[in-house]
Order: structure tokens, then C-alpha cells, then sequence
């Protein structure tokens, strides 16, 4: 299983998201502007699937989803939660940088 940042298929620079992947959620703050909690870092541990669970975030456009586990328990920016894990679109995820990983 790797971990991080990997090549496209094109040779270009562009993330793979998958299994294993330690990622950055990019919280959408349009409804909350104001909110100081930082955006969660998790694990992709599986595919999403849209049926028996709920997105964080919804999404618009047709796009992959994947089930991310948070490192600690998360808040939503409504003030939902704690939330373990999550549905999570995958526009709404960054690699995470090496320097945001544990023992970094």
C-alpha cells in the first residue's frame, strides 16, 4: 500500500487518491465563513458509497467519492459531530503534504 503523492499515468505531477492515501479534507467554508476550525487530516480507507451514508459536504457534479477516516475526532463547521469518518468528494481532498503527517 503507498502512501502520498504518485504520478499520473500521463507523467504529469497529479495526485492518485486511493486506499492508504493520507489527505487534507478542504472544509467549504461559503456558509461559514468565520469558522477557525482547521481543515481535518484522515486516511482514505475505502471507495464512498452513497447509499447508508451521509456526505459532510454535498456535491454537485459527478465526480469519485471515498470514505476518509479522521486522525481525531472532527467537528463539523455547523457544529455537527464528533465525526470519526466521513464521505467525502474527492475535489474536497489534498494530498497531504509529508511535514502533516505524524512523526513528520
Amino acid at each position: 500500500m503507498r502512501m502520498g503523492r504518485e504520478r499520473s499515468p500521463d507523467g504529469g505531477s497529479g495526485v492518485r487518491f486511493g486506499v492508504g492515501v493520507q489527505v487534507i479534507v478542504r472544509l467549504d467554508r461559503t456558509r461559514f465563513p468565520d469558522s477557525i476550525a482547521e481543515d481535518p487530516i484522515g486516511v482514505i480507507v475505502a471507495p464512498g458509497e452513497l447509499t447508508g451514508a451521509a456526505f459532510y459536504a454535498p456535491t454537485t457534479r459527478r465526480e469519485a467519492i471515498w470514505q476518509v477516516q479522521f486522525e481525531e475526532p472532527f467537528y463539523g463547521l455547523d457544529g455537527s459531530g464528533p465525526h470519526e469518518s466521513a464521505v467525502v468528494p474527492q475535489g474536497l481532498l489534498e494530498a497531504a503534504p509529508s511535514s502533516d503527517l505524524p512523526g513528520s
